[in-house]
């Protein structure tokens, strides 16, 4: 309810500031997710009033706290340092030949070097607008066969591949990051509780009918019968009433 009620972006500056301070103990995926919510999910107007946010309530800016958290080691904490301070055009205006030239660029990398942390990588994901990512991943998927983040799983297996795939997700498919952090929050003994929260809190934002049938292709059941299952009492009631119903 506390997270509910906020000003948008002062929860998300509350979030990656939570995210920050408990990853000063360990970086987990769950951290990471958070910036990379923050960052990349909504728009870019939003991106920029979560970090005026953060300034007025911590003295400080996100972009220096990410790039100051000791857990955070390069190539992640570059990706996520250039995430948090971006500002994405919102223009639809899509350039073609950009989005064949850096399609090839980011194949390079991620098919052939295996590397999907290099420096043009973290260029393209963190400086492009979301409808010239959008034609770049496309072409990249009509030229090789395979979705970018399908080639990041299969070509990387690092904690930053998992990451940056999710950062893919959230900029240009964002139900399909909330859908796998969903699940990921109700998998195995007992219910990750922060991370279900802030999934659906946020995921109610972001568009929550996309997110419910991302999951029910993907997993074969919905968010509904998962969080009966896992949760109970008002902590229950008030997660459904932001899911919303479900055939």
């Amino acid at each position: 309810m506390v997270l509910w009620a906020m000003d948008p972006a002062e929860r998300g500056a509350r979030l990656a500031n939570d995210a920050l301070a408990a990853a000063k103990r360990a970086i987990s995926d769950q951290h990471a997710w958070a910036l990379v919510e923050v960052a990349c999910a909504s728009a870019p107007d939003h991106l920029v009033a979560v970090r005026r946010a953060y300034r007025s309530l911590f003295g400080c800016s996100l972009e220096e706290d990410a790039a100051a958290c000791p857990a955070l080691q390069d190539p992640l904490r570059k990706l996520l340092v250039s995430l948090v301070r971006s500002y994405r055009c919102e223009a639809e205006i899509v350039d073609e030949d950009v989005a064949g030239l850096e399609a090839a660029q980011l194949a390079e990398a991620i098919r052939r070097r295996k590397q999907p942390h290099g420096d043009e990588v973290i260029r393209i994901v963190s400086t492009r607008s979301k409808h010239q990512l959008r034609a770049t991943f496309r072409r990249y998927e009509q030229e090789h066969g395979a979705g970018i983040d399908e080639d990041i799983a299969k070509h990387s297996s690092s904690h930053f591949a998992k990451i940056f795939r999710s950062a893919v997700w959230c900029l240009t498919s964002p139900e399909k990051h909330f859908a796998e952090a969903i699940r990921y929050s109700i998998l195995g003994f007992g219910t990750d509780e922060g991370t279900l929260t802030r999934a659906i809190v946020s995921g109610a934002e972001i568009g929550m009918e996309r997110i419910k049938e991302e999951y029910k292709a993907r997993f074969k059941t919905t968010v509904t019968s998962d969080v009966v299952g896992d949760t109970s009492g008002y902590y229950k009631d008030f997660l459904l009433t932001l899911v919303g119903s479900e055939d």
